[in-house]
């Protein structure tokens, strides 16, 4: 038999087998079933699918079904987004930080960031609010 080469983001056909990656109502993450119908353009792909117990759900997200051979490929590229997440997180962290540490004083702060013409604007401002 051929190797099956089918992308991940591949529209389900009808009769195509497939698992649920989350919990979706009564139906447990990892249960197995069969395209029922496909519906929907794009981004926007929606499928009605029939599982082994009888039970049928329609508006299926494609996000929420993989094929069965493809559940190791899913679960890497689940890693590797949470792994992206996680490097955005720690770079906002870092840039947040040496933010914060610059003091204002050429070091990238909010200050530098704003016109000095504002800034005085706003000094004087306040002057004769309190003065």
């Amino acid at each position: 038999m051929a190797k099956k080469t089918v992308d991940l983001d591949t529209p389900f056909r009808k009769n195509e087998r497939v698992l649920t990656t989350r919990d979706l109502g009564p139906i447990g993450q990892g249960a197995e079933g069969i395209v029922q119908l496909q519906n929907g353009l794009g981004e926007w792909m929606r499928y009605w699918v029939l599982f082994d117990d009888g039970e049928q759900v329609g508006q299926v997200s494609h996000r929420d079904l993989v094929r069965p051979f493809q559940l190791q490929d899913w679960h890497r590229r689940q890693e590797e987004i949470a792994e992206a997440a996680e490097r955005e997180a720690n770079k906002a962290v870092a840039e947040v930080e040496s933010a914060a540490g610059g003091g204002g004083g050429g070091g990238g702060g909010i200050a530098d960031q704003i016109p000095a013409d504002l800034l005085e604007r706003s000094r004087a401002a306040k002057a004769r609010l309190l003065g």
